[in-house]
């Protein structure tokens, strides 16, 4: 582990030694409603630019079969991944997103290298399989990985 870093949490289960430290995203800091949520995402977070097309992605062809693209608007799709989160963190992670339906975003563009603030809605979300651990000072449990998309409006 590198000087300065904070560790979050460390423990010992079976013989092995856990060292949970700060998050791995390369990508960006993340923020929804103006709060970061950078440290409890992974280097598994995606940031996908996608154009909304005219007839609903199935535009037309000509006489000559050249296809005809209305691109009507460019948006952005953020699949937040999370590392490891205890079920407080999970709660923590939530909370701005489950407030309302619709939240302002920012975070750094991969594609321009600007920052963006968009407006978004909460789509489809996952949570995988609790890990329990016995540590000295208990058990704890671990949730491998939160998943959750957010979606330009």
């Amino acid at each position: 582990m590198k000087d300065g870093e904070k560790v979050i949490k460390e423990f010992t289960s079976n013989g092995y030694k856990y060292v949970l430290a700060s998050p791995v995203l390369v990508v960006s800091k993340v923020k929804l409603n103006n709060i970061d949520i950078s440290k409890y995402l992974s280097n598994q977070t995606k940031v996908g630019w996608y154009d909304v097309s005219k007839n609903s992605g199935r535009d037309t062809t000509n006489a000559d079969g050249t296809m005809i693209l209305n691109v009507i608007s460019t948006k952005y799709r953020l699949d937040l991944a999370t590392r490891p989160l205890t079920e407080d963190e999970i709660v923590d992670f939530f909370t701005e997103i489950i407030k309302a339906p619709t939240l302002t975003v920012q975070f750094l563009d991969p594609f321009t290298k600007t920052w963006k603030t968009i407006s978004c809605y909460r789509g489809d979300r996952t949570v995988q399989a609790m890990l329990p651990y016995n540590t000295p000072d208990g058990l704890v449990e671990l949730y491998n990985s939160v998943t959750q998309a957010i979606i330009e409006l």
